[in-house]
């Protein structure tokens, strides 16, 4: 009987809360948002039809937190924080309407195409903007220094890889980039493929973001940078991943790097002109890296003994450099403390590498193994069968012999 009467005031509970819900008025999405979100439609075409069908003035599509792409916040206001429009083949102009949007803290419009149209300034008044992707849709011109306002920032991607295919590479471009330090809680920051040639105080500007994990400017036409104490101390120690590849640096970005990133779990620097210089010792102490890549990047020597120290690293790609030594060296350094990790290692095309293949077998995990064009003579040891997750090796272009 008591169970029966529990039951019965827990269903009764239930029908009043349902019921309580369904009197609520149902807010749905703010009209002054939903107008913003009209005329913002107005200006973009879709290539393949209407992409946003679901944006429309009938009654039944009257709440914009229903339609596409549209999210907005889970109390009562209805106000639009998120619009996620990537991908959607859409293209025309972006209507200043937008800004009417003044809650909205995450805008994607990545993987459009905006036909080479400057990023408008007016995206600087978004004042609450949390993250922001404009990435491979085909904008052109300046940065608007108006990113700048954007002090809640905590993602910025402007990366040009290019849209449909087709290359939009340095169409964006900036003369400085002043405006950066204003976003001191950027964490994530993605300019690949911006023309940055122009701009000198690159480095000062990236020290100035205290909270950046994510530093990709892979690219970019960066020019070597201006070290000096003041930027030494400066440099952000949460980096964890870094990215410069493909760009102007010479050798001075080492003295940025070395001691004091000892976070970094991501470096490439590859293709850059690092001729005459070897790799730094004190990359060796970079303890929680675990992909380091150096390839085609002009540099000479061997692998510094402190590589015996990378603990963690799973890939190490040095093709295609100047560097020379016995092979033996190289991988009795990586042995001391990478055999269970390292799963990738390039050190093809570098002409000048000697000696014959050692055993490899205390290297547990790796998967792929390249070592063409060097110098490498004698047999291919029979053990190597025995490495039962590689899955790619590489010899040719040697004077190796077996296998």
């Amino acid at each position: 009987m008591v169970e029966a009467r529990c039951c019965f005031k827990l269903l009764y509970a239930i029908v009043v809360v349902l019921l309580l819900h369904m009197s609520s008025p149902c807010i749905g999405c703010s009209e002054r948002d939903r107008q913003a979100l009209l005329a913002f439609k107005q200006g973009l075409v879709g290539d393949d039809g209407d992409r946003l069908l679901s944006w429309g003035r009938e009654a039944q599509n009257k709440n914009c937190c229903q339609w596409e792409g549209v999210y907005c916040s889970s109390n009562q206001t209805g106000h639009v924080v998120k619009l996620d429009l990537e991908d959607q083949s859409l293209r025309g102009k972006i209507s200043p309407e937008l800004v009417k949007l003044q809650h909205l803290e995450y805008l994607d419009l990545s993987f459009n195409n905006f036909s080479g149209s400057k990023i408008p300034d007016f995206i600087g008044s978004l004042s609450n903007l949390r993250h922001l992707d404009l990435s491979s849709a085909n904008f052109g011109g300046q940065i608007p220094n108006q990113l700048g306002n954007l002090t809640h920032l905590q993602y910025l991607d402007l990366s040009s890889y290019g849209y449909g295919g087709i290359r939009t590479v340095n169409s964006i471009h900036a003369k400085n980039l002043n405006w950066l330090p204003n976003i001191s809680g950027l964490k994530h920051l993605d300019l690949s493929f911006t023309n940055l040639s122009d701009v000198v105080g690159w480095l000062e500007a990236v020290n100035m973001l205290p909270k950046l994990r994510k530093l990709i400017l892979s690219a970019c036409k960066l020019p070597p940078p201006i070290i000096s104490s003041v930027s030494l101390m400066n440099s952000s120690n949460s980096l964890v991943h870094v990215d410069l590849s493909s760009n102007n640096l010479n050798s001075s970005i080492f003295q940025w790097l070395s001691g004091t990133h000892t976070n970094l779990v991501y470096l490439d620097l590859s293709w850059n002109k690092f001729r005459g210089s070897s790799i730094p010792a004190s990359f060796g102490n970079m303890s929680s890296l675990a992909h380091l890549s150096l390839h085609r990047s002009q540099l000479e020597g061997g692998i510094p003994n402190s590589f015996a120290k990378l603990c963690r690293l799973r890939e190490l790609d040095l093709w295609g450099n100047s560097l020379t030594g016995q092979l033996s060296d190289f991988v009795e350094t990586l042995s001391k403390c990478a055999q269970k990790t390292l799963e990738s290692l390039d050190i093809s095309h570098n002409h000048d590498i000697s000696g014959s293949l050692p055993d490899l077998t205390n290297f547990l995990s790796l998967k792929s193994l390249f070592l063409e064009k060097n110098n490498l003579s004698g047999r291919i040891p029979e053990n190597i069968g025995q490495m039962s997750k590689l899955e790619t090796i590489g010899f040719g272009w040697n004077s190796l012999e077996g296998f």
